[in-house]
């Protein structure tokens, strides 16, 4: 079952700590949709496919504003508007694959923290 509440707030994480952990570490970004998906994992509470289901969700959704954020900070010479729309989704789209996976390891992981302790 998924969990729209804490898919919502792992979402917000997840674009508040990529962005902020971008700026910080070289790798951030990734360091940044990891815990996320930890944190909604161990607040689902319904096993590890559960975990994995809700944080696939959170990164879909946080993963695509903060490709559409990371690339718009990231290129100041912006090419005419149809080519930056095209740009932009591509980016969006790589970003968002990389964040579901990211955050569906991240929800195994939190569930199998919850479970242990």
């Amino acid at each position: 079952m998924i969990n729209w509440k804490y898919c919502i707030i792992g979402a917000a994480l997840v674009v508040v700590l990529g962005m902020l952990f971008r700026m910080m570490f070289e790798y951030g970004v990734l360091i940044g949709i990891l815990i996320p998906g930890v944190i909604v994992g161990y607040l689902v509470n319904n096993g590890y496919k559960n975990g994995a289901k809700n944080g696939i969700i959170t990164g879909i959704i946080g993963g695509f504003i903060q490709g559409i954020l990371v690339y718009i900070t990231i290129d100041l010479n912006l090419p005419p508007f149809p080519a930056v729309i095209s740009y932009i989704l591509v980016f969006a789209l790589f970003t968002t694959a990389t964040s579901a996976f990211l955050d569906a390891v991240g929800g195994i992981i939190g569930a199998l923290i919850r479970d242990k302790i």
